[in-house]
């Protein structure tokens, strides 16, 4: 999370950033839209090592660390250690299947908070990861059941399934939208926090090594990525599905966790939806800006990773990114008259311009 990372995978970001889908970033045209992955100039305090040699060290062990990690959470009975591992260990864009073990940790997980929302969340998100083997549909239906106010929680089906109808409305009428990102970088960070990347590498600092593991960790945890098909269904939407296609965007628009995915998701629908009207405009201001904060964090030689991830936790996604702008001393909406070098960024895909053949 290139385009809007719907995975984070190397990026300093997550989606964001991530994130962080080829499917999402083939229906939105993000392409461009968002920071690049992580480049030597964006590494967290590598004072102490090259930056070159702790890029290539975080490389060769991110998966280590990740089973490593795993492992140890795996083992432990409180909910936040449960839920990171489940994350840990659900498929992600370098691992298409999830780590082996990882569906017990689930078995364990819902049997002993099988009534939280968060920990529902978790596993549902993972059955959504698993286009083949999610064995258990279940949690979706008791997320639904337990929290159905969230209109995120009714997208969230297993194995990429599209929403009904009677999906779609649910998630409607819901009272919120809420990502979890914020959650979900908490449960993370908390659970990795003071972790040692699993070996030494010469000329690296491990205490820099093992804090860019975390990080880089972090960024991987998927988020949902039901919006492609949601996208599909609402393009030429009418009638009742048009009407809950409006309230899902406007919902997404306000995602509690300020997830820049679900921004960019609901003023898409509403830009399609809603043409003439000033939500048609505020959809396209809003990704103006957002075009304007991934430029400045993709060229910016400030460390900014770190604490980004701390102001996800603390005020969302959209703000800490907002607030990363500010630090590297640009406002954190562009200039009146800004434009990207490539307008059609601020196209969706369907009003830009083709490619020429080649």
């Amino acid at each position: 999370m290139k385009a809007i990372h719907l995975n984070r995978r190397a990026s300093p970001l997550h989606r964001n950033i991530v994130g962080y889908t080829t499917l999402a970033i083939a229906v939105l045209g993000f392409i461009g839209a968002m920071p690049s992955p992580a480049s030597a100039e964006t590494l967290e305090q590598a004072s102490a090592s090259t930056q070159t040699a702790l890029t290539q060290a975080m490389n060769d062990l991110s998966a280590d660390y990740r089973q490593q990690q795993w492992l140890r959470l795996a083992q432990k009975k409180d909910r936040d250690s449960l839920i990171a591992a489940v994350l840990l260990g659900m498929p992600n864009d370098t691992d298409k299947e999830q780590i082996n073990g990882n569906a017990q940790v689930e078995e364990h997980l819902a049997k002993v908070f099988g009534h939280d929302p968060i920990a529902l969340f978790a596993l549902a998100l993972s059955c959504q990861m698993q286009y083949e083997h999610c064995a258990h549909p279940e949690y979706y239906d008791a997320l639904v059941r337990i929290a159905p106010d969230n209109a995120v929680h009714w997208l969230l089906l297993p194995k990429h399934a599209a929403p009904s109808d009677a999906q779609l409305h649910a998630a409607a009428t819901a009272t919120q939208a809420d990502s979890h990102l914020r959650d979900i970088f908490r449960i993370v960070r908390t659970a990795l926090a003071n972790q040692p990347a699993p070996s030494k590498r010469p000329g690296v600092d491990p205490r820099e090594l093992a804090l860019l593991l975390r990080n880089n960790a972090v960024d991987q945890v998927r988020q949902p990525d039901q919006y492609g098909a949601l996208l599909k269904m609402c393009k030429v939407a009418i009638a009742q599905r048009r009407d809950d296609c409006i309230a899902i965007g406007r919902l997404l628009e306000e995602d509690r966790s300020g997830s820049i995915l679900s921004r960019m998701i609901g003023s898409t629908a509403l830009r399609r939806l809603m043409k003439g009207t000033p939500e048609e405009a505020a959809g396209k201001e809003m990704r103006r800006e957002q075009v304007w904060l991934s430029e400045q964090i993709e060229t910016s030689k400030i460390p900014y990773q770190e604490q980004l991830h701390i102001d996800v936790v603390a005020f969302g996604e959209w703000e800490a990114w907002q607030r990363a702008v500010e630090r590297m001393g640009k406002t954190r909406t562009p200039p009146a008259g800004w434009m990207p070098e490539n307008p059609q960024l601020l196209l969706l895909s369907d009003e830009r311009t083709p490619a020429p053949a080649q």
